[in-house]
């Protein structure tokens, strides 16, 4: 793995959390070192990636060989950052011989810069479980999606352009 900017090293606590309300949210991972707290800004589907990867991560260890540790829950939201940024991308990795997963986030690339990752930290498999099951909950609690045309649907009304090949709100 290539060095980071900022290395968290294994995290004591991680969470995924969303700002906002529906159709207006942003979506972060907040991640705790022992001396350092980092909000790491991303898009709704590069979350719910991080947990499906998660999901199926786990289940292929789970099958290999029992898990070492419980649920770890995330320790109380902070609203104090020594690191906040918006990734570009995201890698995920495991490294077996440590039985930690690997999150590293990249800063969006600016002239000059190096490919070396923005940000990394490790978990834990207990942790990794926990946080599987946050992103699905904050993904999931967002708007509906219209069953004709996979869109959101708005608080205040969705105009649904497969609904009888007319743009006319869709009672749904």
């Amino acid at each position: 793995m290539e060095a980071a900017e900022h290395d968290y090293g294994q995290t004591v606590s991680i969470d995924a959390e969303a700002i906002g309300r529906p159709g207006q949210r942003r979506f972060r991972l907040v991640a705790r070192s022992a001396t350092a707290c980092a909000a790491i800004w991303m898009e709704k589907q590069q979350l719910a990636s991080i947990g499906d990867w998660l999901v199926e991560m786990l289940k292929r260890l789970d099958d290999e060989r029992p898990p070492p540790e419980p649920e770890v829950e995330p320790l109380p939201p902070t609203e104090a950052f020594d690191l906040s940024f918006r990734a570009s991308q995201i890698a995920l990795g495991f490294a077996e011989e440590a039985n930690l997963f690997a999150i590293q986030a990249f800063e969006e690339q600016r002239a000059g810069d190096s490919d070396d990752p923005t940000f990394r930290c490790f978990i834990g498999r207990g942790q990794a479980r926990a946080l599987s099951r946050k992103i699905e909950a904050v993904v999931s609690a967002g708007r509906r999606l219209c069953p004709l045309c996979d869109q959101p649907i708005d608080p205040e009304g969705h105009v649904c352009p497969r609904s009888n090949g007319h743009h006319t709100g869709a009672a749904v």
